[in-house]
This record gives structure tokens, C-alpha cells and sequence, in this order.
């Protein structure tokens, strides 16, 4: 397959693999025309450390059917087990899970779990119900 792709594709992936590997570790990188980047510890989720994810977080999502919801999310850690409390619309909701890699798993009580990617920004995003919903936390607090 790498005999379809051309030098400026080839020098792009390259690019994008510093890059991640760079934010990864918590390096600074200095890109081409003196712009920098920088990624903290607590902005990249490092495999088994769900102890940093602990806080309060805006929730924005999106229902099965389309329907937009907002709230917060409440994260708690206890010996590698997030414990999460939800509360959307006057409902609250417990869920927990682990983490493997950057992928939390948060098992609610329903059939399928809140499948979420950790980014290097923080924030996490969520997909439930089969992909069929999704959600975004963001931490406040």
C-alpha cells in the first residue's frame, strides 16, 4: 500500500507521528515557523491511570434519537476502578470501569457501556448505546 502513497503523504504521516508521540510523553515540540506545542500530564491520558481523570465535568450530548442533553459528571477512583455519577436533566445515573490504553469503559447497568476515548486535550468523548448516542466531558473542577 505505500507504493500509492506520494512523498508529501509520506512527510505528513511523519509529521503526525511526532506529533502524537511528542504530546504522548509531555514533551515540547517546536513546529516549522516558531509556533510550539506542549502537552501537560494531566492532558493526556497514560494507560491505567484513571486516578487522573477524577473531578468534575461538563457533559454535552446527544440521545439515541437526536435529542441534545447537557449536565455533569462526577469521577471518583479507587484502585484502578472509575466510578462515575451523571447527573442529566434531574436524573442521576452510576456507572464504572476501567481504562485500557487511552479507552475508558463504564459499565451503567444498561446492555451496552459508555465507550469513551481520552484526547489530548482532556476532554473525553463518549459514545453509548451501540454508537447510536454520544456524549463530551470536559472537566470544570
Amino acid at each position: 500500500m505505500l507504493h500509492f502513497l506520494n512523498a508529501r503523504t509520506l512527510i505528513c504521516l511523519a509529521a503526525s507521528a511526532v506529533v502524537a508521540i511528542s504530546m504522548a510523553v509531555g514533551m515540547a515540540l517546536i513546529i516549522p515557523g516558531g509556533m510550539s506545542a506542549q502537552a501537560g500530564f494531566k492532558a493526556v491520558i497514560s494507560p491505567g491511570s484513571v486516578e487522573q481523570l477524577e473531578g468534575t465535568y461538563s457533559v454535552d450530548g446527544r440521545n439515541p434519537n437526536g435529542s441534545p442533553y447537557k449536565g455533569r459528571v462526577h469521577i471518583t477512583a479507587k484502585s484502578g476502578v472509575a466510578f462515575f455519577r451523571w447527573e442529566i436533566s434531574g436524573q442521576t445515573f452510576h456507572g464504572q470501569g476501567s481504562m485500557a490504553g487511552a479507552v475508558l469503559t463504564i459499565d451503567w447497568g444498561e446492555s451496552q457501556p459508555v465507550i469513551y476515548q481520552g484526547n489530548a486535550d482532556g476532554t473525553l468523548d463518549g459514545t453509548w448505546s451501540g454508537g447510536k448516542a454520544s456524549e463530551r466531558l470536559v472537566r470544570i473542577k
